[in-house]
């Protein structure tokens, strides 16, 4: 078999009632070009990696799986630049977890003719549709499809715009394996919190995004997974630790990155503030978060988010200091 042109990883665990559908998406790709497939197991329980071995059968110069008896994930190993980067040939990578899937056959030769003509490119995605969990019908995203209709030919990415909005999922992307070894290496020692969104980063430091009109696949939206199990706080705070080191890495080059951060740090303490005991001193605290630092930030959004969110919890202060009031009147 030739060298693989595309490496496509895909990390399982505990997935048997998906997995097959997201191996199916795959192996339909039609390309001029060969891939690989590198498929890792992480110790799964329910028969995932049954699964996975009749496809290993069935396509064997394709699927190329990695068996783990012990979960890694739980030991806080990092699976794609330790154990699957190694064994990766590809010029490019795209991704697609267990439970997700592809949907569009000619995914990945739309990524890589666009990346082969497009070198000043490190990483480029589509659009996506969601499945909830025991629903049959598919969904868009609105912030998506909104965006992606002022831009019918596809959108350009870069750090300065990168979440207005959101829109590299990671069933969706393709990107440069230079590019993420260059990456990786940087930021070795650095990063701590690290995920994708912090991954994509690194790539747009190194070049353009682009995002195809075409819807590619489909993310799934489950009830049992860590995201779902976590409260508003806590989703917060996750989102906080690794946006701050996206803050402090990049957010002299993007005000769209500074504006998340800031906005997830707001929201936070306007979620404590709805069940503390200390109102007026946490509110303060927020106020004195949102007058420091960059006075362009201020300007531009800062101040615009403090005000909207401070109106709707000063009403709900007012409304529980009032409630208060007329216990103690009745209770007189």
């Amino acid at each position: 078999m030739d060298t693989p042109l595309v490496s496509i990883w895909t990390r399982a665990y505990n997935h048997a009632p998906y997995i097959r559908k997201c191996l199916e998406g795959v192996l339909m790709q039609r390309t001029t070009f060969p891939f690989e497939y590198l498929v890792y197991d992480d110790a799964s329980t329910d028969g995932t990696a049954d699964i996975i071995r009749e496809y290993e059968a069935r396509y064997p110069d394709v699927v190329k799986p990695i068996y783990q008896t012990e979960n890694q994930f739980s030991t806080g190993k990092k699976v794609s630049s330790r154990l699957l980067l190694p064994r990766t040939q590809g010029k490019y990578i795209a991704k697609c977890e267990g439970d997700d899937y592809w949907t569009d056959p000619l995914k990945l030769q739309k990524q890589v003719d666009f990346l082969e003509t497009h070198p000043d490119y490190t990483i480029c995605g589509g659009m996506f549709r969601e499945l909830y969990e025991g629903a049959s019908e598919l969904t868009a995203r609105d912030d998506q499809v909104e965006e992606m209709a002022k831009f019918p030919q596809g959108k350009t990415v870069t750090l300065q715009n990168y979440f207005e909005p959101y829109m590299l999922q990671t069933l969706t992307v393709c990107f440069r394996r230079d590019c993420y070894q260059k990456a990786k290496e940087k930021y070795k020692n650095i990063i701590k919190y690290s995920k994708d969104d912090t991954l994509y980063a690194q790539l747009l430091e190194q070049g353009n995004g682009f995002v195809f009109p075409d819807f590619f696949g489909v993310y799934r939206r489950l009830q049992g997974g860590i995201w779902a199990g976590m409260t508003p706080e806590q989703r917060l705070r996750s989102n906080i630790n690794y946006l701050g080191e996206m803050f402090k890495h990049f957010g002299n080059k993007s005000e769209s990155i500074r504006w998340v951060y800031f906005r997830n740090c707001i929201d936070l303490r306007v979620a404590e503030m709805k069940t503390s005991k200390h109102f007026l001193t946490d509110f303060i605290k927020m106020a004195l978060f949102t007058f420091s630092g960059n006075i362009k930030d201020l300007r531009s959004f800062k101040i615009q988010y403090f005000y909207s969110e401070s109106k709707k919890i000063l009403k709900l202060y007012c409304r529980k200091l009032f409630n208060y009031k007329k216990t103690v009147q009745n209770e007189d």
